[in-house]
């Protein structure tokens, strides 16, 4: 199992989940493939892992997700109205897995992120003593979300709204969650970054 934190399978795991099309079985293995690579090494047997994949695509079919006209000999959907459709209902992992933050060329430069949530993160982790609770953090970016600080948009039941760095108007808001702000902790740990 350890072969799931390996570059290239998360790498093509993430490549999956970016193309315009995809079958919902590949979906579906990228899926709890980048998932279960944020999890602990103590996970459970191949079983239990190929239920997921299952499952998801399983989920996936019953979306009932217009299919690539282009492409007659197998069933392939779009990634991106897989994430849509599971924005509010499962974990979408490709959004924060390779977050990797630009190296900084001089002492003095300031290190830019690849997605302003980051830094908004990082900033909050600094108003927050430090701190990484995660209560304490979302109550922070509800703030900054109020305020209007960039990314964020708006603050629904679900968690917090954000725009994407390639959004545009009249694309969809992304959504920070307890759940998807652990998610992005944990990654700036293993990172080294906070």
């Amino acid at each position: 199992m350890t072969k799931l934190k390996s570059k290239p399978i998360l790498k093509r795991a993430a490549h999956i989940l970016s193309q315009e099309f995809s079958t919902p079985k590949d979906i579906a293995w990228a899926w709890v493939t980048l998932l279960l690579s944020q999890e602990e090494e103590t996970r459970g047997s191949e079983a239990k892992r190929y239920s997921r994949i299952a499952e998801f695509e399983a989920w996936i079919l019953e979306l009932n997700l217009p299919s690539n006209p282009k492409n007659t000999d197998f069933i392939t959907v779009s990634p991106e109205a897989v994430k849509n459709a599971a924005r509010n209902v499962f974990e979408w992992p490709h959004d924060y897995i390779f977050d990797e933050p630009a190296k900084a060329k001089h002492p003095d430069s300031k290190v830019i992120h690849k997605e302003a949530i980051t830094q908004v993160i990082l900033d909050a982790i600094k108003d927050a003593n430090g701190s990484n609770d995660r209560s304490i953090l979302m109550a922070i970016l509800e703030g900054y979300a109020k305020e209007g600080k960039e990314p964020f948009a708006n603050i629904t039941t679900e968690g917090i709204e954000w725009r994407g760095s390639n959004w545009s108007e009249g694309d969809k808001y992304m959504l920070l969650t307890d759940k998807s702000l652990n998610n992005r902790l944990t990654n700036l740990r293993k990172k080294g970054i906070i």
